[in-house]
């Protein structure tokens, strides 16, 4: 029976090694006189004694396993290398949308140019945005990690500071769509 029926295995639950001995031992362990037992042993004190290695303790099995930790989910998102352009055709979509709803009233060559800025423009701003949202997710993680960390923090600030692809896509998509409302005009 095991233990999970409710029973407990006899003996010490663990892989017994058999003891080898050199075959001059063999012969000779017979042949010496038994020697008188002074005191009544426990015979289960015998068995134990023979099985254990001189030095070494019995163990235990162990009966409960720890679970292994689970990476921290906190409250930020984490975006993977397409993340970019899912929120590029996000954008996309939205000035296709513009498209649809200002698109019978662009007559003349401005409005249509207008409308592909406007189209140009939201793609770059969904782009923009999402990277960005990397970024503010990185700040946070480097100020977490100030406190522990203090050398990697310095190592990342020049990354994080200054033009960063996402401030760069944001700036560049404020312009277009400065064009995109200039053209109209």
């Amino acid at each position: 029976m095991s233990e999970r029926n409710g029973s407990t295995s006899v003996g010490t639950g663990t892989a017994e090694i058999p003891i080898v001995r050199p075959a001059a031992q063999a012969e000779a362990a017979p042949a010496s006189a038994p020697e008188p037992a002074a005191a009544p042993v426990d015979e289960a004190n015998i068995a134990v004694d023979r099985e254990m290695v001189p030095g070494m303790q019995p163990t235990a099995p162990v009966t409960v396993r720890p679970r292994p930790r689970m990476p921290r989910r906190g409250p930020l998102t984490v975006m993977g290398p397409w993340a970019p352009v899912a929120g590029g055709l996000l954008g996309l979509l939205l000035g296709g949308i513009t498209v649809l709803v200002l698109g019978g009233t662009a007559e003349s060559f401005e409005d249509r140019l207008a409308l592909v800025f406007v189209v140009l423009g939201l793609g770059m701003l969904g782009s923009a945005g999402v990277l960005l949202a990397d970024e503010v997710r990185m700040m946070r993680q480097r100020s977490r990690d100030a406190v522990v960390r203090p050398q990697w923090v310095e190592a990342t600030a020049g990354l994080l500071n200054g033009l960063t692809p996402a401030r760069l896509l944001l700036a560049l998509a404020g312009f277009v769509l400065f064009l995109a409302a200039y053209v109209s005009r």
